[in-house]
């Protein structure tokens, strides 16, 4: 068990006098989702849970399906967290980037498995001429939303598979181990799989939006990386993993090395 005194800043504030921090995030199995009685699980409500509960924070989860709606809530303030955001440099102007990120994700181009044979991936140009889906506001790559593809672009990134499983689309950029555990769990791996070539492979973090005014929020973020920097290194995020993906599909190189800081933070 971690000692997390040395972590808290001084708080002149009654924090029971202030209204909770609201964490906003998509939902994407297995980081954010409502099991089946409503409860909220996955890796990120695990990770935001732990943390304001060591700082002793009241908080708020809530899922948006809708990714511009958040960007949105942002942009005005009217979020103070949100879940699972690639660093790109129009966000810089409304979302403050803590050091520390555990999430690494790879994007590859969904296919129904009957055309796996004649649909291949190399470059952006291989896939001029297929239907490809998209979801709106989400940041894949700038060569992939400039390049000159048919895009069937969706608010909602849920519809992806429907969409490719009524031949509506014909390969679709997806998560990769979240949309493998969904193929799993609803029995269609048998229709559905993916081009080995990924699009890409970047960080994704947990922002915090510049122009919330929650009077806690300057301490959220300083605590924030120094926790998960001693659970990334302690094997603590790693744990949290296990619980949700399959250990065939767990490797260790799926998890990030804490990101240097500053002052290293200790567990004493």
């Amino acid at each position: 068990m971690l000692t997390y005194a040395w972590f808290f800043l001084a708080v002149s504030l009654n924090i029971d006098s202030v209204p909770p921090l609201l964490v906003v995030g998509t939902p994407e199995i297995p980081y954010r989702y409502q099991d089946e009685t409503g409860e909220l699980k996955g890796i990120d409500i695990e990770i935001i849970q732990g943390v304001m509960q060591a700082m002793h924070f009241n908080y708020t989860i809530r899922l948006v399906p809708v990714g511009s709606r958040i960007i949105k809530m942002a942009q005005s303030g009217d979020v103070d967290i949100v879940l699972s955001f690639s660093k790109k440099s129009d966000r810089l102007a409304y979302l403050l980037y803590p050091k520390q990120y555990y999430s690494l994700f790879t994007w590859n181009f969904f296919i129904r498995r009957d055309d796996a044979a004649h649909i291949k991936y190399q470059t952006l140009k291989d896939l001029e001429s297929l239907r490809v889906g998209a979801t709106q506001d989400w940041s894949y790559t700038e060569a992939f939303w400039s390049a000159p593809l048919n895009l069937h672009v969706e608010t909602n990134n849920l519809l992806h598979i429907e969409k490719l499983l009524r031949n509506r689309i014909d390969v679709v950029p997806m998560n990769t181990l979240p949309t493998l555990i969904e193929l799993h769990q609803r029995g269609l791996n048998q229709f559905i799989s993916y081009l080995p070539k990924p699009l890409s492979s970047k960080a994704y973090y947990n922002p915090t939006s510049k122009f919330s005014t929650h009077p806690l929020l300057s301490k959220w973020r300083v605590n924030y990386d120094r926790l998960l920097y001693l659970w990334l290194k302690n094997g603590q995020v790693k744990a949290i993993y296990h619980r949700y993906f399959p250990k065939d599909i767990i490797t260790d190189d799926l998890i990030p090395a804490p990101q240097a800081m500053e002052q290293t933070p200790t567990d004493n």
